[in-house]
């Protein structure tokens, strides 16, 4: 109990000591910089300083790669939403509560409209709760249906999967029910890191999509991955209490 309360006071006063935070940076303006020759490194930047993520679904990177948006830009952004996610978890582990902030988890995003936000891009409420979700974490995630035996599948199964045409359905019925492999906490155990590293990218996404595989099954997989990764960052927080 000690360390809960303890970790909540540092996370409280890490959120408070930079004063208001900046306004989260709109999808638009990744795409009109990196459309208009910025490097990278500088739209990087101004996600990093904003402070911004985004629940980006699968086919999400593949249409900003069309947009102009580089791989680099496409790895960061899927990063800083891997992050957050682990954060969030975290938090609805230990604490503290961010409650309806709405700068505080990934922002909505509609790329037919290219808009993002709450209220924006999605009337959903920030911090909403949902039922098997860490407050913040968006509805579409996919966590893993109980019952029967846990079936280990890899990425490259689902896309060979996806390219040979088995039908969307029976591909998102085996993410429901399996547990994809090699994608989170594969590392060197030597090396500490103070936030998990995506083991999908961006770029991957964006390449998959470009090789014909459905927005559907880009989107359950991400919506695995990230529903996988909240289960397991559960199982890792357990211990801090």
């Amino acid at each position: 109990m000690r360390v809960k309360a303890t970790f909540a006071i540092v996370c409280l006063a890490a959120l408070s000591a930079g004063g208001a935070p900046a306004s989260p940076l709109p999808i638009s303006e990744v795409v009109r910089m990196s459309g208009s020759g910025a490097r990278s490194q500088d739209v990087i930047e101004r996600l990093r300083v904003s402070q911004t993520s985004y629940a980006l679904r699968g086919s999400d990177f593949g249409k900003l790669k069309a947009a102009g948006v580089s791989d680099e830009v496409l790895d960061y952004l899927e990063q800083s939403f891997v992050s957050n996610v682990d954060q969030l978890t975290r938090y609805s582990m230990v604490g503290p509560r961010l409650g309806g902030c709405s700068y505080c988890y990934p922002q909505p995003i509609d790329l037919d409209r290219m808009v993002s936000g709450f209220g924006i891009a999605s009337s959903e409420v920030p911090g909403r709760r949902l039922a098997g979700l860490p407050a913040g974490v968006p509805d579409w995630v996919l966590l893993r249906t109980n019952g029967g035996a846990v079936k280990g599948i890899s990425v490259s199964e689902i896309v060979d999967a996806g390219k040979r045409g088995v039908s969307d359905s029976q591909i998102i019925d085996l993410l429901r029910h399996s547990r994809l492999e090699r994608v989170i906490g594969v590392a060197r155990s030597n090396v500490v890191r103070e936030h998990l590293i995506a083991g999908l990218t961006g770029a991957q996404f964006a390449r998959w999509r470009s090789e014909g595989v459905s927005d559907s099954v880009l989107d359950a997989l991400q919506g695995r991955f990230i529903g996988q990764l909240v289960e397991l960052d559960r199982l890792r927080y357990q211990n801090w209490l």
